[in-house]
């Protein structure tokens, strides 16, 4: 800031302010250019300026500008009479807030001088002359805001526009984007500890005791700046919880780039998400940090952790079942608690709503984690008979599709054919009606036969789709869910990962007698085996 010491009390205080945006022309519009028309100003006018107001690289949108904000205590104390800009675009581009801020100014007899356009708050003959500038100076601030969206938009759309994740760096030589080994050793055991039962407070603490040193930190050693902190931010190493959020939900790690997820107004100060067929997607983009298997445990357990409102308490780990075991009496989800019985301790987990309000509220449904283990084991064994079942009838189904694929296609051909035949029906039926040829009564009465027969001609059409797709993806994913299956029964261990990328939710229903009843409910492919039974039976049927 500049100040001007010399000042006499029988002068007016005079102040200047000047501004420059990071997106104006630096050289014409330079905050030394426009010092120095003030000075000039002043010194032609007989002022004796105080002191000049700046902000640097600050939009005219925002009113909360650090010079700004200093001239304004200079404002609510009296302490001036007349302020010089270069011109009202430099007080602001929001024409409501520069309105509001020029009214302010008048009401306190505090003259504006805008020296490049010649215009004096206080004549009221410029009022209508002012209202049209900053009309004007806030359509530029919305077209350049428009022009530079517009350029970054398609810099997205071709990959160009990224500022490496955490874990990733860019080689200055070859301009691509590399591994950074160091970081991405961190977003490994970040995964892993979240695999492994910790929630996002527990990675954070875990990883701050052991020094292990931010996303921040790294940014501020390779650029000297620092994105995505606050204010406040001062150089301490410290994980936050929302840190490892980010980290575990950024596709990235699997090597897609994901742009234009997000819109932003900095004129109307609103955020939005944007529809996800509207994103921009550029998958095998980075070289992947995790593999998919590690990706959809993640996906898997933060939907259960999120569903069932789970935290960890203290510094334990989240209990395997948690999430995932559901009331169907009351609707609750299930606590997990500690119990020790001849000196053996156990797990166990009862209905939230009897935990905490008692059994005027619901029963127990207590059971052991032991037994729920076994439950799962046996369960597993049968999904796994199900799923050698469902192999050998897709490779049956298969061969007998592709014998017939070439008729299943002249069928579909032949169908469609007939659709527009009847389509065609129900607009000469229209034209008849329209030239009175037949009653209103007998025209619905065959437009909606000819239209039952479409949408049975329709149905045909999309159980032949149906068997197209089944062709072509039901044996991968029974390959794949097969193979998960067989992985977690020769582990002989039910590990947490394992249970949420599996389960979907164990619904528990305790009867009169005090028997509980579980209904497992599977997850995406698991959910395939159960359900492709009834497909293949209604497909061949109708395909027959």
């Amino acid at each position: 800031m500049e100040k001007i010491i010399e000042k006499k009390e029988n002068l007016k205080k005079v102040y200047g302010y000047v501004r420059l945006s990071r997106d104006e022309d630096k050289e014409q519009a330079s905050l030394e250019n426009q010092k120095q028309i003030i000075r000039t100003y002043a010194k032609n006018n007989g002022y004796i300026l105080v002191k000049i107001f700046e902000d640097d690289n600050v939009s005219g949108m925002t009113f909360d500008r650090e010079g700004l904000n200093e001239l304004k205590e200079v404002i609510e104390n009296g302490n001036i009479d007349i302020l010089l800009v270069k011109d009202l675009s430099r007080i602001g581009r929001h024409k409501a807030y520069s309105a509001l801020f020029m009214e302010e100014l008048r009401s306190k007899k505090i003259k504006v001088i805008s020296i490049a356009e010649n215009l004096d708050n206080m004549d009221e003959n410029n009022d209508i002359l002012i209202g049209f500038k900053q009309i004007l100076n806030e359509q530029y601030a919305k077209d350049i805001s428009r022009k530079i969206r517009a350029a970054f938009h398609q810099k997205q759309k071709e990959g160009l526009v990224i500022v490496p994740p955490f874990g990733y760096e860019k080689n200055n030589q070859t301009n691509k984007i590399e591994i950074d080994e160091e970081c991405a050793g961190v977003v490994k055991k970040i995964f892993s500890l979240y695999i492994g039962g910790f929630g996002y407070k527990k990675i954070a603490q875990q990883l701050t005791e052991e020094k292990v040193h931010t996303p921040s930190w790294h940014q501020f050693q390779k650029s000297g700046k620092v994105y995505h902190a606050g204010k406040k931010w001062i150089g301490q190493d410290i994980w936050s919880d929302r840190t490892i959020a980010r980290i575990l939900s950024n596709e990235a790690y699997i090597g897609t780039l994901k742009c234009h997820t997000t819109t932003r107004s900095v004129i109307y100060k609103t955020r939005g998400l944007i529809p996800k067929d509207e994103q921009i997607i550029h998958e095998n983009f980075y070289p992947p940090i995790i593999d998919e298997e590690v990706w959809e445990k993640t996906k898997a357990i933060k939907k259960n952790r999120t569903r069932g409102h789970v935290r960890a308490s203290g510094n334990s780990k989240i209990h395997k079942y948690a999430g995932l075991l559901i009331c169907k009496d009351c609707g609750s989800g299930f606590v997990a608690k500690k119990r020790k019985w001849n000196g053996i301790e156990r797990i166990e987990y009862i209905c939230n709503a009897y935990h905490r309000f008692g059994k005027t509220v619901c029963t127990p449904h207590r059971i052991r984690e032991e037994e729920l283990d076994n439950i799962l084991c046996g369960f597993l064994e049968r999904l796994k008979e199900t799923c050698e079942e469902n192999l050998n009838r897709a490779d049956k189904f298969i061969t007998k599709w592709n014998s017939k694929k070439r008729n299943y296609d002249k069928s579909i051909d032949k169908i469609q054919r007939e659709i527009f035949s009847l389509k065609t029906e129900v607009k000469a039926y229209a034209k008849q009606l329209a030239k009175q040829l037949i009653n209103e009564e007998l025209f619905q009465e065959l437009t909606q036969e000819t239209k039952e027969k479409i949408d049975i001609l329709e149905n045909q059409i999309d159980t032949f789709q149906e068997v197209k797709k089944i062709s072509k993806n039901a044996k991968a994913g029974l390959l794949k869910s097969k193979e998960i299956i067989d992985k977690i029964i020769e582990e002989k261990d039910l590990v947490s990962a394992d249970l949420q990328m599996l389960v979907d939710k164990i619904i528990v229903h305790q009867s009169c007698t005090g028997e509980l009843e579980l209904d497992i409910r599977v997850n995406t492919p698991f959910k395939l085996h159960s359900e492709l039974k009834s497909t293949f039976t209604v497909i061949e049927e109708q395909s027959s």
